[in-house]
C-alpha cells in the first residue's frame, strides 16, 4: 500500500485520479441505459395499447353515431307528419277529438315506425302548446307542457328553432314514461310550415341501460368505461352510482373536452396508474372514456424490471465499494485544504495548510498559504490605517468646538447674568457642559440617533441664547428612529452652517427646521432655513467632486408651518432629485458656497467612509432665499449591520 500511496496519491494528476474513478463507475451508465430501455419499452407498450383501445372506442362511437342518426331520422318523420300537425292545431280543450286522433295516430305511425327501428329502444313524448300530450307506452295522468317549459334547457330548445338538441336527464317528470332513473333525449320544436309557428315539443328518450349495452361487451378485465355528455356529466357507466356526477373537477377534464376528437394519456386513480383513452361522438357531443390499469398492461415488463434492478443493485454496490477506496485516497488532501479555508473564512488568518504533494492540489495548497499570508499582512495594515484615520476624524470633529465658540458662549453667559433670569443662565451652562462632555469624549463614532438629537438640541439651545430673538429652531423628529444609530456630530456642522451662513447675515429673525423620519429602510434628515441662501450659479465641479445646484423650488420665504411639513410641503420641496434618478445608491453633495466647505466636506467624507454608496447628501438653494440640506443613510443599530447595506 505504501508504493500505491507514493506513486498514485502524490505523483498522478487530479485529472488522472478522476478518470480512474469514472472508469470504476462505468456500471452506472449501463444501469442508466437499462433504465432508459425499460422506460422506452413501457411507453411503447402504453402507446400501442392506447392505439388499440382507441380503435375499439372508435367502433363504439360509430354505433352511437348510428343511434343518433336513426333517432334524428325518427324525429324528422314526426317533424314532417301532417297528421301530427293537425293534432297540434286542434282547438284547445277539445279533449274527445284529441283522444280519438291520438289513438289513430299511435296505430298508424308511432307503432309502425317504432318497429321499423327494431334495434333501438326509445320512448316518444309529444307536448302540444294546445294542451295535446302523447307518450308511447304511457297513458296515465298528463304531465303538462307547462312543467316542461320550466326546465332550464327549454330556452335553448326554443333558440334551436326546430334543430336537434341533445340533453341528459332533461326532466324528472318524464321518468314514469321511461321506467328508468336516467336517460338522454333528442328534442326539437314542432312547427307549422305554413306560418313557421311553434306548435309543440318532440322528445325521443333513450334509457341509460340501452346506452350501456352499446359498449358493455367491449370492456375487458379490470377496465371501466364512462359515457359523458357535452357538459362532462356521466350519462352511462357500469357503476350506476356514478350516473349524473360531473367530471369537471378532474385535473384531466380539459383534455377530455378539448379540441382533439380522440386521444389517450396516463393518470393516477386512487394511487393506481391508469391509461385513459377517449373518443368523441361528434353528432351528440358525447365522449366515451375508458380506464385501463397500466399494471395489467405492463405485467411482463414489471417482472423483467425486477430482474434488471437486482443485477443493477449488485453492480452498484460493487462500484460503490471500489469508488469509496479510491475517493477516500483522493479526498484526504482536498478535505484538509477545505478545512483550512473554512478557518480562514471564520477569520483565522494564522492557519496554514499542511497538504504536501507535487500535483495540482499540492500547488494549490502552497498558493493558498502565500495568499493567506498576504491577506494577514494587508489586514494589519488596513486596521492600523483605519484606526489612525478614525482618531484624526474624531479630532477634526472635536476641534469644531473651538476656542472662539467657547469665548463667545462664555461672554454671552456673562452678559446674561445681568439681564436674564438665573434659570435661563443655568440652562445654557448645563447645555454647554453636556455638549462639551459628548463632543470631547473618546467614545465610538457611532451613537444612537436619540443621543445625536440631544447633542443637537444642546447646541441649538446655546445658539438661541446667544442670538436672542433672531434665531428660532424647530424640531420635528419621528421618535421611531431614535433607537437606530448614526455617526457622531453628523448633523451639527449642517446646523452650524445654516446659522452662520444663512441666518446671521439676514436682516431680521430666521427659522431653521430640523426634520427626521424613516422611509423605505433609510433614515432621512432635512435641515431647512430661510436665510440668505447661496447665489444662483451654473453647476460646477470644484475640488472634491462637490457641486453647486439650484433647487427647482417655488420662490418665497420659509415659514415655520411650511418647513414643519417635511419634504412634501409647498415651502420646502424635497423631491426624488435628492437621490440621482436611476441609481439611488450614488453619493451626491452640493455646497451652498465655498465658504462652507470644510465642515460640509467633513460630513460628506465621513458618510462616504462609513456608509459607502448606501448614503446621500444634497444641498439645494431656494430661489426665494434659504438653503435646505437632505441627508440619507441606511437603517442600522450595530456597526456590523452596515456590511449588508
Amino acid at each position: 500500500m505504501s508504493v500505491f500511496s507514493k506513486f498514485f496519491i502524490k505523483k498522478s494528476s487530479v485529472q488522472q485520479k478522476m478518470l480512474i474513478s469514472f472508469l470504476c463507475l462505468a456500471v452506472l451508465p449501463l444501469g442508466l441505459f437499462g433504465y432508459i430501455s425499460l422506460t422506452i419499452t413501457k411507453r411503447t407498450i402504453e402507446q400501442q395499447a392506447g392505439e388499440a383501445k382507441l380503435t375499439s372506442l372508435g367502433q363504439i362511437s360509430q354505433k352511437l353515431e348510428i343511434m343518433a342518426s336513426d333517432l334524428t331520422a325518427i324525429s324528422n318523420i314526426y317533424f314532417s307528419n301532417e297528421d301530427l300537425r293537425s293534432l297540434l292545431l286542434s282547438p284547445v280543450g277539445n279533449q274527445a277529438y284529441q283522444e280519438r286522433a291520438k289513438s289513430q295516430f299511435l296505430t298508424k305511425l308511432i307503432v309502425t315506425y317504432r318497429y321499423a327501428y327494431t334495434w333501438l329502444e326509445y320512448y316518444t313524448s309529444i307536448f302540444g302548446f294546445n294542451g295535446f300530450e302523447l307518450h308511447t307506452f304511457y297513458n296515465a295522468s298528463k304531465i303538462g307542457v307547462d312543467a316542461i317549459k320550466s326546465e332550464p334547457w327549454y330556452p335553448e330548445a326554443l333558440q334551436k328553432n326546430g334543430s336537434i338538441l341533445w340533453a341528459s336527464d332533461p326532466s324528472a317528470k318524464l321518468l314514469p314514461t321511461i321506467n328508468e332513473d336516467h336517460y338522454v333525449s333528442v328534442m326539437r320544436l314542432l312547427k307549422d310550415f305554413e306560418n313557421d309557428k311553434a306548435l309543440g315539443l318532440l322528445m325521443i328518450n333513450v334509457g341509460e341501460s340501452f346506452l350501456y349495452k352499446q359498449y358493455a361487451s367491449a370492456t375487458q378485465q379490470d377496465e371501466r368505461m364512462l359515457l359523458l355528455d357535452d357538459k362532462g356529466i356521466i350519462i352511462s357507466a357500469a357503476d350506476k352510482s356514478q350516473l349524473g356526477m360531473s367530471m369537471e373537477d378532474q385535473p384531466y377534464f380539459k383534455e377530455l373536452v378539448g379540441e382533439n376528437a380522440a386521444g389517450h394519456f396516463s393518470v393516477k386513480e386512487n394511487g393506481r396508474p391508469m391509461l385513459v383513452t377517449y373518443h368523441k361522438v361528434e353528432s351528440t357531443g358525447w365522449t366515451i372514456v375508458c380506464y385501463t390499469p397500466l399494471d395489467t398492461l405492463l405485467k411482463n415488463i414489471d417482472r423483467a424490471e425486477w430482474y434488471t434492478l437486482a443485477v443493477f443493485a449488485f453492480l452498484l454496490l460493487l462500484s460503490v465499494a471500489v469508488s469509496y477506496v479510491i475517493a477516500r485516497r483522493l479526498s484526504i488532501p482536498i478535505r484538509k485544504l477545505f478545512n483550512s479555508m473554512k478557518r480562514v473564512e471564520m477569520g483565522d488568518l494564522t492557519v496554514r495548510s499542511m497538504v504536501k504533494g507535487n500535483d495540482e492540489i499540492g500547488e494549490l495548497a502552497q498558493n493558498f498559504n502565500r495568499m493567506v499570508g498576504r491577506i494577514e499582512a494587508l489586514r494589519d495594515q488596513v486596521i492600523e490605517e483605519q484606526e489612525l484615520k478614525r482618531r484624526t476624524e474624531l479630532q477634526n470633529l472635536q476641534s469644531q468646538i473651538n476656542t472662539h465658540f467657547l469665548y463667545n458662549t462664555l461672554a454671552s453667559i456673562r452678559s446674561m447674568l445681568i439681564t436674564e433670569p438665573w434659570e435661563k443662565v443655568d440652562s445654557v451652562i448645563v447645555s454647554l457642559v453636556k455638549l462639551l462632555k459628548k463632543t470631547l469624549s473618546a467614545e465610538s463614532e457611532y451613537i444612537a440617533i436619540a443621543e445625536e438629537v440631544e447633542n443637537l438640541r444642546n447646541y441649538v439651545h446655546i445658539q438661541e441664547a446667544r442670538q436672542y430673538e433672531k434665531l428660532h429652531v424647530e424640531f420635528d423628529i419621528d421618535e421611531q428612529i431614535y433607537p437606530y444609530s448614526t455617526l457622531k456630530l453628523l448633523l451639527q456642522p449642517l446646523v452650524e452652517n445654516a446659522i452662520f451662513h444663512g441666518i446671521e447675515p439676514k436682516q431680521g429673525p430666521g427659522t431653521i427646521v430640523i426634520k427626521g423620519w424613516m422611509q423605505e429602510g433609510r433614515i432621512h434628515f432635512l435641515i431647512a432655513d430661510d436665510g440668505i441662501g447661496f447665489p444662483a450659479v451654473p453647476p460646477s465641479a470644484p475640488e472634491g467632486g462637490l457641486q453647486l445646484a439650484e433647487s427647482p423650488a417655488t420662490a418665497g420665504t420659509l415659514s415655520p408651518a411650511d418647513a414643519a411639513q417635511g419634504p412634501k410641503a409647498p415651502g420646502v420641496p424635497v423631491t426624488e432629485q435628492f437621490v440621482p434618478e436611476g441609481h439611488d445608491a450614488i453619493l451626491k453633495a452640493q455646497l451652498e458656497a465655498p465658504a462652507g466647505g470644510m465642515g460640509l466636506r467633513n460630513v460628506l467624507n465621513r458618510m462616504r467612509l462609513h456608509f459607502g454608496e448606501a448614503a446621500a447628501l444634497e444641498l439645494r438653494r431656494r430661489p426665494g432665499g434659504g438653503t435646505e440640506a437632505h441627508l440619507v443613510w441606511p437603517v442600522f443599530i450595530r456597526a456590523e449591520e452596515l456590511k449588508h447595506t
